[in-house]
């Protein structure tokens, strides 16, 4: 079922909802005076009356959030998240008091880069009152790891009573009537929801636009992206309003926010933690399956929130769940490949510069041995995913949004308008290629095996050719993309900042192909990227999640 209401008539919809989840949640968790209310209305907006107006957003939005937001709910939403549940276990500091900070911080990051799609704060003052009862009963918060947790979903993500319509006004009325698996273990352990974020039309794209909520910029550039298709999760989590946001990654949906808001995050490998019930598009089919996984500004949390998952067994409700408990192996020494482009798209300058720094610290630590990796299959993988990713050729995505006249975004027709409709024995075919590149690139990874049978823990390259992209630009998935052909968990890891007087564009450099050339012509001037966080990418072995945690702590630069 899909609406067939004029799509613009639907996007006002849309933000009136909007407005009047922000007015409820000021009534619920009110501002501490008046006047903020009006700082609130006073800032620069990202977005306008309509989704085709972008209003005038501020250039660099975090410096103005830092600005105007009261200094109270910055001393809490600048805590170490893990931190902050401890004290809320003990009482140091009350759930009410958090959450609604955490909404006044939300509050403020929506209106300055259009991150958040609606606020949900009668549900969150639910549980607000539930972990209140338990804390007053004298409850062991041993059981509630998770206690107060300020937790934001991306708008595809089912929670009950709501529509996840992955960005598409059309499925306005796919109301669900259960919370996706993760979400309701994670509430059960403690955690409070507290927003659905935006995401990209049809999440097919490392960008965050829709005609269901506008644009998001990035909070620290606003001419840049936040990444995509969790590019509100991972904006949201940039500014620190939520403490954790969780994001589905069928492309570089988790890792490519993540990135470019200087946030960890992590691809999970597919069978670890629920997912099946997210609403996907192309939903049902078993191809490349998306998968979820944190969105924080904390390594702590990232981990605390994985090990809190897996630990409540989510297997015995989804049976397509592995039952492998999270137990971080008992490693001293570790061998780390290093790889700095795929062979078709050279990264930008910051790009090499953060893998390059992250690979001169561990080389200079005894119990790492550091690898010059050389990718294989990237060509390979393109083609698979080219078929399998739409494998009706696009036509549920076009008739769906046809059915409102709701226009396919630039940046989603990079996506499908290539995608050809497979028959089945193509379709069984092209899963067959899928599982004999696995079967090569696991002999390529093990090929890197030394004389002592010591194997390669990881490989840590590029997220993306670019810091943070400039809009509409995002057209060159292959950095992440790779990993979901070969289902490989990856975890992201903030390494620094864009500097100019270090980032110069190589000039001398002579792209490999017409896609490399249009990524070297957009870095004219690292001026340009001002702001813009460096990661990386911690890639590993299929249900080695635990080890990226080991590896990317030995050089990350942890946020107390």
């Amino acid at each position: 079922m899909v609406i067939k209401k004029d799509y613009k008539e639907l996007g006002r919809e849309i933000r009136k909802h909007y407005w009047d989840t922000v007015n409820k949640t000021i009534e619920l968790f009110p501002f501490d005076d008046a006047e903020t209310k009006q700082v609130m209305l006073d800032l620069p907006r990202a977005f306008g009356e309509d989704m085709a107006d972008h209003g005038k957003p501020a250039e660099f939005p975090v410096q103005v959030y830092q600005e105007k937001l009261p200094k109270k709910v910055q001393e809490i939403i600048y805590m170490e998240p893990t931190k902050l549940i401890a004290k809320m276990q003990k009482g140091e500091l009350k759930v009410y008091d958090v959450i609604r900070y955490y909404f006044h911080a939300g509050l403020f990051a929506s209106m300055l880069t259009n991150c958040i799609y609606e606020f949900l704060p009668e549900r969150a003052l639910d549980q607000v009152k539930k972990l209140e009862k338990l804390q007053a009963d004298g409850a062991d918060m041993a059981k509630y790891p998770l206690f107060g947790l300020p937790l934001g979903v991306k708008e595809m993500i089912p929670l009950k009573g709501y529509a996840p319509t992955h960005g598409s006004p059309c499925h306005l009325d796919r109301i669900t009537n259960y919370d996706a698996q993760i979400v309701e273990i994670s509430e059960r352990l403690g955690a409070v929801t507290i927003c659905r974020e935006t995401n990209v039309q049809s999440l097919m794209a490392l960008e965050c636009e829709s005609w269901g909520h506008g644009l998001t910029v990035n909070p620290f550039n606003s001419k840049l992206a936040p990444g995509g298709s969790s590019g509100g999760s991972g904006a949201t989590a940039g500014m620190r309003a939520s403490a954790v946001s969780l994001g589905s990654d069928i492309g570089g949906s988790i890792r490519s926010p993540a990135a470019c808001n200087g946030v960890y995050g992590l691809r999970s490998t597919l069978g670890r933690i629920p997912t099946s019930d997210y609403f996907s598009c192309q939903r049902g089919s078993q191809s490349i399956i998306s998968v979820t996984g944190p969105i924080t500004r904390s390594l702590k949390m990232a981990e605390l929130f994985m090990k809190s998952i897996v630990a409540a067994e989510p297997w015995l409700m989804d049976p397509s769940l592995a039952p492998i408990p999270w137990k971080s192996p008992e490693q001293k020494k570790f061998r780390v490949g290093f790889v700095e482009w795929d062979g078709n798209v050279m990264p930008h300058p910051p790009i090499l510069r953060g893998i390059r720094e992250v690979k001169e610290k561990l080389s200079k630590l005894p119990n790492v041995e550091v690898v010059e990796f050389k990718q294989f299959g990237v060509d390979r993988s393109n083609e698979i995913l080219g078929h399998l990713y739409f494998e009706d050729g696009g036509a549920d995505t076009r008739a769906k949004c046809e059915a409102t006249g709701e226009p396919i975004l630039e940046q989603v027709h990079w996506a499908i308008d290539d995608a050809k409709e497979l028959t089945w024995p193509e379709q069984w075919d092209w899963n067959i290629k899928k599982d004999e590149f696995r079967k090569d690139y696991l002999k390529h990874w093990m090929s890197y095996t030394n004389d002592n049978g010591e194997k390669l823990d990881a490989v840590i390259g590029p997220v993306y050719p670019a810091v943070a992209p400039k809009h509409k630009t995002a057209k060159y998935w292959s950095y992440t993309s790779l990993y979901n052909t070969l289902d490989l968990p990856t975890l992201v890891v903030p390494v620094g900042t864009v500097d100019p007087a270090k980032d110069k564009p190589n000039t001398d450099y002579k792209p490999a192909n017409d896609m490399d050339k249009f990524y070297q012509s957009i870095y004219e001037s690292a001026d340009e990227y001002k702001n813009a966080p460096i990661a990386v990418g911690v890639t590993g072995m299929r249900f080695t999640d635990e080890k990226l945690f080991d590896i990317a702590r030995l050089f990350a630069n942890e946020d107390e």
